[in-house]
């Protein structure tokens, strides 16, 4: 939450494309190394604003934080997976 409020500005509590797209690239850059074109950038914008006013507030950023933990556990698992199947052990005692 405190990252969501620390990117808007003034007392609307929405972030808009530029606000949103600083957001992903201050706080996400791990997963932005490779720049993300705008043209992802804005289908990820439409995907995210729900209500259509360009902006994303507060329930439309926890659907991206939570597709983006699902995406983020999807890669665990499969690693995981190549790990059991190679003979390594995913888990250390």
């Amino acid at each position: 939450m405190d990252v969501f409020y620390q990117y808007t500005k003034g007392d609307k509590y929405t972030l808009t494309k530029s606000q949103m797209k600083h957001l992903v690239q201050t706080e996400l850059h791990q997963l932005t190394k490779n720049k993300m074109n705008v043209e992802a950038f804005d289908k990820m914008m439409k995907d995210l604003d729900f209500d259509g006013d360009g902006e994303v507030n507060f329930e439309e950023f926890v659907s991206f934080i939570a597709g983006l933990m699902y995406s983020c556990n999807a890669i665990y698992v499969q690693r995981r997976q190549q790990q059991v199947k190679g003979g390594a052990s995913p888990c250390k005692k």
